[in-house]
């Protein structure tokens, strides 16, 4: 019994350890608006707490950037991950934990664009 609890736990910490971690969610932990903006689309769907607003590259920094003096992130993890058929777009649901204690959603969705995946899709979402 000791063995395969052994077992399964070294598995786990491989399988975790094998996750890449994402770009963007990486960004948005230390963050970091210069390298965020450079993946995002022209146009972006944000959406904080169920308000959808369609905007420009300088305007979706900015909606984020206050959202970040408002809500310093403490630490940013990749929960979910999945690709859209032909893996022409995929999606990243991640956990974003601030260091004023509120817990918040993050969905960002991304496609293909030449030969660059840019974001065009970013909701945050208190948990």
């Amino acid at each position: 019994m000791r063995f395969l609890l052994l077992v399964s736990m070294v598995l786990s910490g491989m399988i975790a350890f094998g996750q890449a971690k994402n770009p963007a969610l990486d960004a948005l932990s230390r963050n970091d608006l210069n390298s965020l903006s450079a993946m995002l689309d022209d146009r972006v769907e944000i959406c904080f707490d169920n308000r959808v607003q369609y905007l420009d590259k300088e305007a979706t920094i900015s909606a984020v950037r206050a959202f970040l003096s408002q809500n310093p992130p403490k630490s940013c993890s990749q929960m979910h991950t999945g690709a859209g058929k032909g893996n022409a777009s995929n999606y990243v649901i991640g956990s974003l934990t601030s260091s004023n204690g509120k817990n918040f959603r993050v969905f960002i969705f991304v496609s293909e664009k030449g030969d660059k995946k840019i974001i065009q899709e970013l909701k945050i979402d208190l948990q």
